[in-house]
């Protein structure tokens, strides 16, 4: 039977390969999120002080930056949600891969196991026949 083993060290790879993809989208969505959290903190400090002001001017300028900021947070989601979308994607692959490589793993381990069957099998074989040749020969004396 042939080996497995370079099957199986290939699917390993291609495993690790899909790790490292599925990280740097997981990566990405956290630099996207901490942008967003980061604009959501700049706009409640900037209401606080608009509020806190009594120029008219201050409020109006705030809710121009207010819009502003809340496009920019809807294009954050945008992008994460779109991340989100190759990351299932990504996750489904590597669960794929995943799959394939035990596959591989576990008929290397029932090749190996039958092999080892086989050979403890001969093993008993000839130490049965040497028993048997020992025990004529007493029997012979």
């Amino acid at each position: 039977m042939a080996d497995l083993e370079p099957l199986i060290r290939l699917r390993k790879f291609r495993v690790e390969e899909k790790q490292k993809i599925l990280a740097e989208l997981f990566r990405q969505v956290e630099v996207l999120e901490g942008r967003r959290r980061i604009i959501l903190e700049e706009v409640d400090r900037e209401r606080k002080l608009a509020e806190d002001g009594t120029n008219i001017e201050a409020l109006v300028t705030f809710a121009a930056y207010s819009s502003r900021m809340a496009a920019e947070i809807d294009r954050l989601d945008g992008q994460i949600k779109k991340i989100d979308g190759r990351i299932e994607k990504a996750q489904d692959d590597m669960r794929e891969a995943f799959s394939e490589q035990k596959k591989a793993q576990i008929i290397q381990q029932r090749r190996n196991d039958e092999d080892q069957a086989e050979t403890d099998a001969k093993e008993n074989k000839n130490l049965d026949e040497i028993g048997i040749e020992v025990f004529r020969r007493n029997e012979d004396q």
